[in-house]
């Protein structure tokens, strides 16, 4: 058979397997101590059913557990050695594994008892590990009052027109390095399915992806990376210590002692820009969707604020505005950030998360605030006219053409900053810049 990991039908016939294998005990003979343990807690957790998106759409989850399900099926697939075709043959042609079976039609699918066993233990092996702990001590680094910083977000993908996106950032780079300029490069988060180790290695780390070389690392560009809900699916691990702690092109992303840390602080002489974690939780089965903030982030962050007249910019995951996904919106960040707010003392905020590009009105005393979440997951262009929903006052809508439909083009900003002033360049994977703005 033939078993693509983005088809919904496919993943469904999976999780009903899957289900019954951890409520009939199976797979207590697998998995490991640990993870024996948590079975139950895990069957209570599944959902039932998957996300039910549009059919034609490539299935990204929104729940750990069918996320954790993607990155198994994936990663026991790569060990197998077994790859074929797939429903999704355009957008999504990179990050699928799909099998196929010429020696038994029930191998390697939902009906190969052992395949899926092996893939439910692996996958609660993964849960029983818990969340990373979360690391209370910032990074701090001073960039010059003219560097270039590349933004791109929810771009972990590994897809052909991502990696098209990562391409044009290191021209970006590049450009800047031959200028005199300095250049710093920031994911605002999410390495697709799980954020597993081996889905850093290979949709971020590896030769093509991150647009920052060693070389360049050594020289001073520096890289820089959100916590996406997406990433602490599999715990954080990947994050935390595959990229953040073993990279060297990373390395400034580092507490005094060593360790990864998910929040940090770029200084310049007029701004300080300022990355935030809202997706770590304590929760490995959390599913993420609206922003956390974990302490001590926000006293740190009020006392940045404290220290200078610097303008404020926050980056993070989670959006503090929706103009279409209000589900997406949680009381925390605001409730969190509120003296800041009701201050106005955030002069920009950029975020992911949703994955589309977009501008916001004021609407809670942030005068400029920006999604830039188009960099690696590919969504069906729609057939809305009109102006955009407000908050919102513009949206990137170009697209292309590719075997099974209309999608919106992926995509990246570029900010260069000229001292307490910022000019910012949006480009899509076509090359093209598509909008330009200043604040």
């Amino acid at each position: 058979m033939i078993a693509d990991f983005t088809d919904e039908g496919e993943i469904q016939r999976y999780l009903t397997a899957l289900r019954g294998k951890v409520a009939d005990g199976t797979l207590d003979e697998h998995a490991g101590p640990a993870a024996q343990t948590i079975g139950r807690d895990v069957l209570d957790a599944m959902p039932r059913t998957t996300d039910a998106q549009a059919p034609e759409h490539p299935f990204v989850s929104h729940d750990p557990t069918i996320s954790l399900l993607q990155t198994s099926l994936e990663d026991e697939a790569r060990k197998a050695g077994v790859v074929g075709e797939k429903k999704h043959g355009g957008p999504f042609a990179h990050i699928v594994a799909t099998i196929e079976s010429i020696l038994h039609p029930e191998r390697f699918g939902p009906h190969d008892d052992h395949w899926v066993t092996g893939v439910g233990a692996a996958m609660l092996d993964r849960l029983a590990k818990g969340n990373h702990p979360f690391n209370p001590v910032p990074a701090e680094h001073t960039i010059a009052d003219d560097a270039r910083v590349v933004v791109v977000g929810d771009w972990g993908s590994g897809l052909p027109r991502a990696l098209e996106v990562a391409r044009l950032m290191a021209e970006e780079v590049a450009d800047a390095l031959a200028h005199g300029r300095e250049a710093h490069v920031v994911h605002l988060g999410d390495v697709y399915y799980s954020g597993d180790p081996a889905e850093y290695k290979h949709r971020v780390l590896a030769p093509r992806c991150w647009p920052v070389t060693v070389e360049q690392a050594r020289a001073g560009v520096t890289s820089w990376a959100l916590n996406g809900n997406h990433d602490m699916y599999s715990g954080g691990f990947g994050f935390f210590d595959t990229m953040l702690r073993d990279d060297e092109r990373f390395a400034r992303q580092r507490s005094p002692d060593g360790k990864g840390t998910s929040f940090f602080r770029l200084k310049t002489g007029h701004w300080d820009i300022a990355g935030l974690d809202t997706s770590w939780a304590p929760d490995v089965l959390s599913l993420g969707q609206t922003g956390e903030l974990h302490d001590p982030q926000a006293a740190i962050l009020q006392r940045w604020a404290a220290e200078s007249d610097r303008k404020l910019m926050l980056l993070s995951h989670h959006q503090l505005v929706s103009a279409y996904d209000h589900g997406d919106l949680g009381t925390v960040l605001p409730a969190k950030l509120a003296p800041l707010l009701q201050a106005r003392r955030i002069s920009a905020w950029l975020w992911g998360h949703e994955h589309r590009c977009m501008g916001f009105a004021d609407t809670q005393g942030v005068p400029v605030m920006r999604c830039i979440g188009h960099g690696g997951v590919p969504i069906p262009a729609s057939a809305r006219t009109g102006a955009v929903p407000p908050p919102g006052i513009w949206e990137e809508t170009g697209t292309f053409d590719e075997h099974d439909g209309v999608w919106y083009r992926f995509g990246f900003a570029v900010l260069d900053f000229a001292g307490a002033r910022v000019d910012v360049r949006y480009r899509d994977d076509g090359g093209a810049q598509t909008r330009a703005e200043s604040f």
